[in-house]
C-alpha cells in the first residue's frame, strides 16, 4: 500500500515533482501557442457572419487551452498551479460538439434555434457543475488527483478528514464520455456529409481549400480522433497518454495554419460572398443542380457564347446572384465551374479512339476553349496534368 504523509509535509511532496522537458514537451507548448494564435488570427480576420470559421477558432481554443493544461501536467509544471488540476476537463466534451458545428455550417446556412444549440453544450455544462464539489477540494485532494496520474511514484498526501468524493463517479466516466461524444458528433456529421454531398462534387476542383476539402479535413479528424482516443485509453489509465492526444491537435493545429497560410479566401468576406448581399435575394429556388445541370449540357459549354451572363438569363435573375451561388457552394468562380465540364468533356476525348484524328489544341477548342494557353491551364489546374500527360498516364499513344 502506497505510504502517506501528513498535511504538513505536502510541501515537500510538491518538490518531490521533476520538472522535464523533452522532444514531446516542446512540440506540446508549441501548438498550445499556435493554437492561440490561429484561433486569434480567425475571430480579428474572419467575417463575423462565417459561423463555420467561429465554431473552428473556438475549436481551436478550447484545445489549447486543455493542451496547456497537458503541458503543465506533462512537464511537471502544474505542482505550481495545482489549484486548477483539471479545471479544463468540462473543454473536452465541447471538442465533438464543436468541430460538428463548424462542419454543419459548411453544409448548411440556417443557424441553429438558441434551444437546439443550448443542447449540444449542454453535456459539458452538466459536467463542469457535476465537478464544482472538486474545484473546491483542498490542495491535497488535487494533488493526490494530479501525481497518480503523472507521478505515481510520489507518496499521496492525506487528505482533511470527511472528505466525499461524491464527484468522483462521473469524473471516472470523463474520457469515455469524450470517446462517446467523438462517436456520436461523428457519425452525425457523416451522415451529413453524405447527404449534401453532391452540392460539393465542385468543378472549381483546382481551388486549394475549398469548402468540401476543409469538411473532408474536418471529417478525417473525426476518425483519426477517435481511433487514437480509444488506443490510449485501453493502453494508458487516467490521464497518462493525453500526452499523444496533444501532439495529435498540435499536428491538426499546424495543418490547420498551413491551410489558412496557403488560401486566403478564408479571410476574406467573398468566402461567404457577402459582396453580392446588394443583389438582393438569390432569385427563387435556383440550387447548385439546376446550374450544374443547364451550365452542363454540351450544347452550352463548348458553345463560344457560354458566358456568365447568358447562364443567368437561363433562369431569368441577375449574374450576381449565378455568381454569388457558384462561389459560396463551390469555393471556385464561373470560369472555374464552366471550365470542369469542358476539361471532363476533354478527358473522354483524349481516352477514346474516335478522337484519336484531332490535336490536342483541336480537342481543347472542341470543348469550348478558346486558346491553347487557357485549354492547358485549366487542364492542369483541374487535374494536376497536361494534357499530354494525361494523355500518357491513360495509355494514349
Amino acid at each position: 500500500m502506497t505510504a502517506s504523509v501528513q498535511p504538513s509535509d505536502l510541501s515537500q511532496l510538491i518538490a518531490a515533482i521533476p520538472i522535464r522537458h523533452d522532444l514531446v514537451s516542446y512540440l506540446m507548448f508549441s501548438g498550445v501557442l499556435l493554437g492561440f494564435l490561429l484561433s486569434g488570427v480567425i475571430w480579428l480576420r474572419g467575417p463575423r457572419e462565417n459561423r463555420a470559421l467561429f465554431y473552428f477558432a473556438l475549436l481551436i481554443c478550447c484545445l489549447s487551452v486543455t493542451n496547456l493544461d497537458t503541458f503543465l501536467c506533462y512537464t511537471g509544471w502544474m505542482k505550481y498551479t495545482l489549484a486548477w488540476n483539471d479545471s479544463t476537463e468540462p473543454l473536452t466534451l465541447l471538442f465533438a460538439p464543436l468541430l460538428y458545428l463548424s462542419i454543419r455550417h459548411l453544409v448548411i446556412k440556417k443557424p441553429l434555434p438558441p434551444g437546439i444549440l443550448f443542447l449540444h453544450f449542454l453535456p459539458a455544462i452538466g459536467y463542469g457543475l457535476s465537478q464544482i464539489g472538486y474545484y473546491t477540494e483542498p490542495l491535497p485532494v488535487k494533488f493526490n488527483a494530479y501525481k497518480d496520474a503523472y507521478f505515481s511514484h510520489i507518496p499521496f498526501a492525506e487528505v482533511p478528514e470527511g472528505t466525499s468524493y461524491g464527484y468522483q463517479w462521473i469524473k471516472d466516466k470523463q474520457r469515455w464520455l469524450l470517446l462517446i461524444g467523438f462517436t456520436f458528433y461523428g457519425l452525425l456529421s457523416v451522415r451529413l456529409w453524405q447527404r449534401s454531398r453532391k452540392d460539393f462534387r465542385d468543378p472549381a476542383s483546382g481551388v486549394r481549400i475549398s469548402k468540401y476539402r476543409f469538411g473532408r479535413f474536418a471529417l478525417v479528424t473525426f476518425l483519426l480522433s477517435l481511433g487514437l482516443m480509444l488506443l490510449v485509453y485501453l493502453n494508458y489509465e487516467d490521464d497518462g497518454g493525453d500526452h499523444y492526444l496533444s501532439l495529435f491537435t498540435f499536428a491538426v493545429t499546424l495543418s490547420s495554419t498551413i491551410a489558412f497560410l496557403t488560401e486566403t479566401r478564408f479571410f476574406q468576406r467573398s468566402w461567404l460572398l457577402d459582396k453580392y448581399e446588394t443583389s438582393a435575394s438569390r432569385g427563387g429556388d435556383i440550387t447548385l443542380e439546376q446550374l450544374r445541370e443547364a451550365a452542363g449540357r454540351e450544347s452550352f459549354f463548348t458553345s463560344p457564347e457560354a458566358s456568365l451572363k447568358s447562364l443567368a438569363n437561363h433562369f431569368d435573375i441577375h449574374p450576381n446572384l449565378v455568381s454569388r451561388l457558384i462561389n459560396e457552394e463551390t469555393s471556385g468562380n464561373f470560369n472555374d465551374f464552366i471550365n470542369g465540364f469542358r476539361v471532363d468533356l476533354a478527358k473522354s476525348q483524349l481516352r477514346s479512339g474516335k478522337f484519336r484524328h484531332l490535336t490536342i489544341e483541336a480537342i481543347g477548342r472542341n470543348v469550348g476553349f478558346r486558346s491553347r494557353s487557357s485549354f492547358y491551364e485549366a487542364f492542369r489546374k483541374q487535374t494536376g496534368h497536361s494534357p499530354s500527360q494525361f494523355m500518357k498516364s491513360a495509355g494514349k499513344s
